[in-house]
């Protein structure tokens, strides 16, 4: 039953945190993540390829055993499928992120031969994991998650950024058009205000081939210190314009509930970068873009608030504001 105050319903993952996980910490794991009303997990990337050389995959992958680099990370290999599979016995949905490379943050949209050659593994991923899981996991294997994280202030990129998601949304389409896609690009105060992001964004989605059902799920930036809270309104408005002029695409939110201590202002000091948030101010976060959106995941309840990864506390005081909508 829809509540009358927002909750969210899923949660991203990273898969090297989930590394040792079996069967049974799986399903203790989605378990406790329905307790609190999430049913999806986004797991965020699936591989690691620097300058396409595999590092690391969550699946067994014979890609990378023909393409991967010395430093290659074992260990990962079940964390796809053993989410999969407690997904799909708990009646849960998960979206898969393809490939990542940390050269993104320096290349972003300038270069055109990198941004095309990872697309192009991307799909090669995808058809990998396609294969190996949708038929084994129907009704859990739900959707793919756009690994490659934009924010505004593209400095005209909107056609490069849309190229190359284009590779990916053209051949996800013919690989199984049921599955949508869902991005999650970030709101960043300092690069520009809130109606220039709009229209950045309104640029980028008129050059991009969406289908319906496709999902751009917001970060509201706000634990990791690029948005301040007072102004989350005004980004989540004007973004909204601009999706109400891409016909199907729906607008999500993903509402932060962690705190980077190194830039979030008068953040505790605990020794410790990445801290849960407080729930009052991650409720706050929730109700600001409410009113724009149709859904709220988060990055990320499977890190900061789940109980068997967390302080138990964590877990009891949104479970707390789940049931009752109360903080206190």
């Amino acid at each position: 039953m829809k509540k009358n105050y927002p909750v969210i319903s899923g949660t991203f993952l990273q898969p090297g945190f989930f590394n040792d996980y079996d069967d049974k910490k799986w399903d203790t794991h989605l378990k406790y993540l329905k307790e609190v009303g999430i049913d999806k997990v986004i797991i965020q990337w699936s591989a690691n390829t620097p300058n396409l050389k595999f590092t690391y995959t969550a699946y067994p992958s014979i890609l990378a055993s023909e393409n991967k680099l010395a430093e290659f990370q074992y260990g990962g290999e079940y964390v796809v499928e053993g989410c999969l599979k407690a997904a799909q016995t708990n009646g849960m949905k998960v979206f898969v992120g393809l490939n990542e490379a940390p050269e993104w943050w320096s290349k972003y949209a300038y270069d055109e031969k990198w941004n095309t050659s990872q697309a192009l593994l991307g799909n090669k991923i995808a058809k990998e994991i396609y294969d190996l899981y949708k038929s084994k996991y129907p009704e859990a294997f739900y959707g793919w998650y756009y690994v490659w994280e934009m924010f505004n202030s593209m400095n005209g990129c909107e056609k490069a950024c849309a190229d190359m998601m284009n590779v990916n949304l053209d051949f996800l389409t013919e690989l199984d058009p049921s599955m949508p896609l869902m991005l999650s690009p970030f709101v960043r105060a300092a690069e520009g205000d809130a109606v220039s992001a709009g229209l950045e964004w309104d640029r980028l989605f008129s050059m991009t081939n969406f289908r319906k059902g496709d999902i751009y799920c917001s970060q509201d930036a706000v634990g990791a210190g690029w948005m301040k809270i007072d102004l989350l309104d005004d980004y989540f408005r004007e973004i909204t314009k601009a999706i109400d002029k891409k016909d199907g695409l729906l607008f999500w939110a993903n509402n932060e509930n962690f705190t980077d201590t190194d830039i979030v202002p008068d953040s505790p000091k605990t020794g410790t970068r990445f801290i849960p948030a407080p729930l009052d101010r991650f409720v706050r976060q929730m109700e600001i873009s409410d009113k724009y959106v149709s859904d709220h995941v988060t990055f990320a309840y499977s890190h900061y608030y789940s109980p068997d990864r967390c302080d138990p506390k964590l877990h009891e005081a949104y479970k707390q504001y789940f049931e009752t909508g109360k903080t206190e």
